[in-house]
């Protein structure tokens, strides 16, 4: 529970230490004295954003702290917009210390009004009201479960997505596996086909020039070469030669040289087939470059690579497919197993939160109107479930939606007798209200403030109050004033209380009735 709280120029207050008991705790004062300004200064401690707007004017900086039983938090908020934040006395994060608050307090307001009718916040009230096993075990596992599932089904969907993205954009792939296969793609192939090709073209177009030369020389097949001239000319100018060896011995080296060259020049077939080799390589490439819409060689083996790693995962993620399938329509069973569990349980406990809730509102003197519990199954799963819950309310007249029934002040009492049909393990240490009986008066009041005080049993109630009946329930009273611009906080007792629900009764405290009344109502307590 709260013991202590330190205010220091926050709203009106420009420092203020209030202190608190158990039970209930009442707050009362003047309309704009500056009582919503302690609130503001809890929520400070649960997380508020924009907490400047809370600075007194003129200030510099705003700071609130609560001394809990076994802990001191502190929140400090500056004009530029920056916030500080200390848990026994340690430098902590906004939301660290918030999360620590929000487990010690809850603020209850007008605004809470409005919360009761999220419906998210209707189903965590029914689910207050279910069986500890299944609020402690058929819950947690049903959220794991849920968690799974949910994770499997965008697995899938991520796998499927990405499969066939690659089979949409590689849908050629074959014809450039095969492309790719022939090519041989490297760094500056393409130049360097080409300047073989050249050497190639230009070794065959030599080799035909010799071979030419060749049949010039040896006449072919029709044995009638240059050389056979040559020899029938020296036959003819053997008479008239001095040494015909000699020229015999010049003409048969001749011929030899010629048959060498001419077994050479026979073996041409490697270079037609390297010159193929080289054509159809360099035609592959090109068509690659082309189907792949891609010019740079460098950014082509990058593609490649990454078809043939793509590729290899398509392959092998097929079977990560099927179980993943497989793994996601299991965990899907399972989780609607558990919904239909728990759909059952919260009928249940539908009829008993409706049964705590009709038999506080007879006693809030809202014995004409009836409260419900309307279960709608969905038609898909979330993680609270298979179910929405509305709360309605029926006057005998009409029913529907709860904000389409009740008043303000009947929303506040449906509020606070909801509020005492959740177990008591859900009741936090302390509970604050903020003018939560708006709306009522006489009879409603006072079974309002009854109840409450029946809630200050099971935890610490802090109230803000208007209401004079309510207040002198209180087994602490602090007054806040107004004076001299400042707002001034201090605990009062005895006659100082009676003079304070005088006012609260009459609009003066001077009044005599109005003191007797007080007398009345603090029942002897002073």
């Amino acid at each position: 529970m709260i013991e202590k709280l330190y205010i220091e120029n926050i709203g009106g207050i420009r420092g203020a230490e209030l202190t608190f008991t158990r039970g209930l705790n009442v707050i009362t004062g003047e309309s704009g004295a500056g009582k919503s300004s302690v609130v503001r200064s809890l929520e400070l401690l649960t997380g508020t954003r924009g907490g400047v707007r809370f600075i007194r004017a003129g200030e510099e900086s705003g700071r609130v702290e609560a001394k809990f039983t076994g802990h001191n938090v502190m929140r400090e908020v500056l004009s530029s917009g920056r916030s500080r934040a200390r848990i026994d006395g340690v430098n902590a994060g906004l939301s660290e210390c918030a999360k620590m608050v929000n487990d010690l307090v809850r603020i209850q307001s007008q605004f809470a009004q409005m919360e009761l009718l999220n419906p998210e916040r209707q189903l965590a009230i029914l689910d207050s009201c279910l069986p500890e096993n299944v609020r402690g075990k058929t819950l947690p596992e049903f959220h794991r479960i849920f968690d799974l599932a949910r994770k499997s089904a965008g697995d899938l969907r991520a796998m499927k997505k990405r499969r066939a993205e690659i089979e949409r954009k590689y849908s050629n792939a074959r014809e450039i596996f095969s492309l790719v296969k022939t090519a041989r793609p490297e760094a500056g192939l393409e130049l360097k086909l080409e300047n073989e090709l050249a050497d190639i073209t230009h070794r065959i177009a030599s080799r035909e020039r010799a071979k030419n030369s060749i049949d010039a020389l040896t006449g072919g097949m029709s044995e009638h070469g240059l050389l056979e001239k040559v020899r029938a000319c020296f036959e003819n100018l053997r008479d008239f030669m001095s040494d015909d060896e000699t020229v015999n011995s010049a003409l048969e080296t001749l011929r030899d040289s010629v048959r060498e060259i001419a077994g050479e020049l026979d073996d041409d077939e490697a270079d037609s087939s390297l010159l193929d080799e080289t054509e159809e390589r360099l035609g592959a490439l090109r068509r690659l470059k082309r189907l792949c819409n891609i010019t740079d060689e460098n950014e082509l083996l990058n593609f490649c690579a990454e078809i043939y790693t793509n590729l290899e995962w398509l392959e092998n993620s097929y079977t990560e497919l099927e179980g993943l399938t497989s793994r996601s329509l299991e965990e899907r069973k399972k989780a609607n197993a558990l919904a239909m569990e728990i759909r059952r349980e919260r009928q249940d406990a539908a009829k008993t939160l409706t049964q705590r809730v009709n038999a506080l509102l007879g006693e809030l003197a809202m014995g004409g109107i009836t409260f419900g519990v309307s279960l709608a199954g969905l038609q898909k799963l979330s993680r609270s479930g298979a179910d929405s819950a509305e709360f309605t309310l029926s006057d005998g007249t009409r029913a529907g939606r709860v904000e389409k029934i009740a008043s303000g002040g009947e929303l506040s009492r449906l509020l606070l007798a909801l509020q005492l049909s959740m177990p008591d393990e859900w009741l936090p240490p302390t509970i604050v209200f903020d003018e939560v009986e708006a709306g009522l008066g006489g009879r409603a009041a006072v079974l309002s403030g009854l109840q409450l005080k029946e809630l200050s049993r099971k935890c610490q109630v802090i109230l803000v109050t208007h209401e004079a009946s309510i207040a002198a329930l209180g087994d602490s009273h602090t007054l806040i004033q107004r004076e001299d611009g400042e707002t001034l906080t201090r605990r009062i007792t005895d006659e100082d209380r009676v003079m304070e629900i005088a006012r609260m009764l009459s609009g003066s405290p001077e009044i005599a009735e109005a003191q007797e009344h007080a007398r009345s109502l603090l029942g002897g307590v002073v």
